[in-house]
């Protein structure tokens, strides 16, 4: 599989698999990218179709539990995965079922591609300006599709931006011309598809008028980068400002890569790595460099060797040197050029692999010198004044907020919730409603005595440690008898009814509780 959805670096990763005529997909959990990118670990080489909605449905109940509240950069399943072990968590998962309103759950795929329309009018016959271009978006955008006669088209889309008014006019094209359906791609790209072969020209000249049809979808020219300093509180250089210039470099000086399907470049303002620079063949991160003189000029740091593999594994790519952001170009012509001579027919990581990340060191490390820098260098791509290194948190401080009631109007919410569900026989919801609005009553009792919690399970346990022989808070029985009452019981109706009075009840209490603690505190 060619895992064009990079199963191998997110949280949940599915790749559809078919064993003994039955459908499935082999699953991959606890990827992520990144300061501390992580391959994501195989869960299961095949899971039956109907396993997939229950599976998700578990891992997501567990992680909500387990996984990180207070630290935000490490809310994310890899660091949970990390800290447990895959095993533990799957046994976690596991003794979730029980609670679930589905043990399977059929996928009806028929359905769905059923729904597949086809064109409501015969595109008009064109005449085509220039062959050669239409020849050459049709070599790189144009891909068939496996129903005979129709067509996938690729936009290449720079960075993802496109105004509205293309959006409409686009829009209103597939709607009459095509079956009313596009995609966004992970590389920042449109795809339009069920295109009629006698439609392409027609199409061509349409795309040329909204400027999508640049030849370059999913090749090397098409390179992917996050918004970076332009929009971003963290970013701290430019990364669209220097994609614009090393396409432009491409284009110009090496348009051969315009058909070059083998080495992808993506960049990211930071750390981060939301331009997926890290699984890159040839990466691009923003960052700050210093002079001796104690300078700061925009920089980037380079890496190479990144790379998808396909069916679940991926490469992460190995950080090789930093350079002041000016001299990204010349470091991506010493790459290119170096290829060129001595690849000797092998792909880009053949090749990286046997250099060795110290021969790119060597080669590049004449442009990381910074005692030579010119004024020009402290002046970030896309900017005319002088670069000053600022990353913002990202939250706003402006508002006061009584947090304690918020928290307590937020659980009270999720009752309501649990009402709602249980009105429409959704048992399974509505039990776990109610278990969420128990978590954040006991968190918003623990935030008024200033106790810090990161997990739903660290609150029911600081929960039952400061309050649990308060009876007038508890109740009769301990709190994390109450609330994971949740593993324990089947999604009945008589459990889902009596999960909730005993939450309305402890919310009495918690009310009483505030009320006391608030007349003591004026």
């Amino acid at each position: 599989a060619d895992d064009t959805a990079l199963s191998f670096m997110h949280d949940l990763g599915f790749i559809p698999k078919i064993k003994d005529g039955k459908r499935g997909f082999q699953v991959m959990l606890g990827g992520g990218l990144g300061s501390q990118p992580r391959q994501a670990d195989l869960l299961y080489d095949f899971m039956p179709e109907d396993q997939l909605i229950p599976t998700v449905e578990g891992v997501l109940r567990i992680f909500d539990r387990l996984g990180e509240r207070a630290k935000r950069l490490k809310a994310r399943m890899k660091y949970l995965i990390k800290d447990i072990g895959k095993d533990e968590f799957m046994e976690l998962v596991n003794e979730e079922r029980k609670a679930l309103s589905y043990k399977s759950y059929p996928i009806d795929v028929e359905a769905y591609e059923s729904k597949m329309g086809l064109p409501k009018a015969g595109a008009p016959e064109v005449t085509i300006e220039d062959e050669k271009a239409y020849e050459a978006w049709k070599n790189t955008n144009v891909f068939p599709q496996k129903q005979k006669g129709l067509f996938a088209i690729g936009i290449k889309n720079k960075l993802g931006d496109f105004s509205t008014e293309n959006a409409r006019k686009l829009a209103a094209l597939i709607k009459k011309y095509a079956a009313n359906e596009l995609r966004l791609t992970l590389r920042q790209n449109i795809l339009l598809r069920h295109i009629p072969e006698s439609s392409l020209r027609f199409f061509y000249n349409e795309l040329d008028k909204l400027r999508f049809a640049n030849p370059g979808y999913n090749t090397t020219v098409d390179i992917t980068a996050c918004p970076g300093t332009d929009t971003c509180n963290l970013g701290i250089a430019s990364s669209t400002g220097i994609a614009d210039v090393l396409e432009k470099t491409l284009l110009e000086e090496y348009p051969e890569y315009i058909n070059n399907n083998d080495i992808t470049i993506k960049i990211s303002g930071c750390m981060n790595a939301c331009g997926q620079h890290n699984m890159a063949n040839i990466g691009f991160q923003g960052m700050s460099i210093r002079t001796p003189e104690k300078l700061v000029a925009p920089a980037v740091q380079v890496l190479l060797g990144g790379g998808v593999l396909g069916d679940g594994q991926g490469r992460f790519a190995d950080k090789v040197i930093k350079m002041p952001s000016k001299r990204g170009p010349q470091a991506l012509r010493h790459i290119l050029d170096d290829f060129a001579q001595n690849a000797d027919g092998k792909d880009f990581l053949s090749y990286y692999d046997a250099q060795g990340k110290k021969y790119f060191y060597d080669i590049l490390k004449p442009l990381a010198e910074t005692d030579n820098l010119e004024a020009s260098d402290f002046v970030d791509w896309g900017n005319t004044d002088k670069y000053v290194q600022e990353v913002g948190i990202g939250e706003c401080a402006g508002v006061v907020i009584d947090l304690v009631q918020t928290l307590l109007l937020e659980a009270k919410e999720k009752l309501a919730l649990s009402i709602d569900s249980f009105a429409q026989e959704k048992w399974a919801d509505s039990i776990y409603n109610t278990y969420t609005g128990l978590v954040n009553g006991a968190k918003a009792l623990l935030v008024s005595e200033d106790i810090s919690t990161n997990t739903q399970a660290n609150i029911i346990a600081e929960f039952d440690k400061t309050f649990g022989e308060n009876k007038s808070v508890v109740g009769d029985k301990p709190f994390p008898e109450l609330i994971y009452k949740i593993k324990e019981n089947e999604p009945t109706k008589a459990f889902a009814e009596a999960y909730l009075e005993e939450a309305n009840a402890f919310f009495d209490r918690v009310d009483t509780y505030r009320k006391n603690q608030l007349s003591h505190a004026n």
